[in-house]
């Protein structure tokens, strides 16, 4: 069984593990206001439920791991505060262009978590919820593929 640590690296390649493949690109989908903005919606609360999970789990038990877990938790806890940003802007009415830099940093703390958590294993529940934010993110990376 993998634990924490790993789950932050999942969850934040769940924030757009499309874009971070060069070779195989997202083809653009046309802006959707509403669609994006209950996409990030339903991402903000995937990863709120997942950061709750990721911290109810135990400690790695080895130094090197302990510190990658850490570091994972911390960028669960910016992943978490980013999306809950990019939904909020997306309810103000912010389209694209306006939220593109939020998203874009989204993706960066997605890179640095996947970093963080191949040092440390995580449990299937963290998994699943992994999943499921990857899921989101994939959904919502179209409307921002440039």
């Amino acid at each position: 069984m993998k634990t924490g640590l790993s789950v932050c690296v999942s969850i934040v390649m769940a924030a757009g593990l499309a874009s971070a493949q060069t070779d195989n690109p997202v083809a653009p989908q046309a802006w959707d206001q509403e669609r994006v903005t209950a996409l990030a919606h339903q991402l903000a609360d995937a990863v709120k439920d997942l950061r709750f999970t990721v911290r109810g789990s135990p400690d790695q038990p080895v130094g090197g791991q302990r510190r990658a877990q850490y570091a994972a938790r911390e960028d669960l806890r910016l992943l978490q505060s980013q999306t809950r940003r990019l939904a909020a802007l997306l309810d103000q009415g912010e389209a694209q262009d306006e939220t593109f830099s939020v998203f874009r940093r989204i993706q960066q703390i997605r890179r640095s978590a996947e970093d963080n958590g191949a040092r440390a294993m995580i449990s299937e529940a963290i998994m699943e919820k992994i999943g499921t934010a990857r899921t989101l993110l994939s959904e919502l990376e179209p409307f921002y593929a440039e």
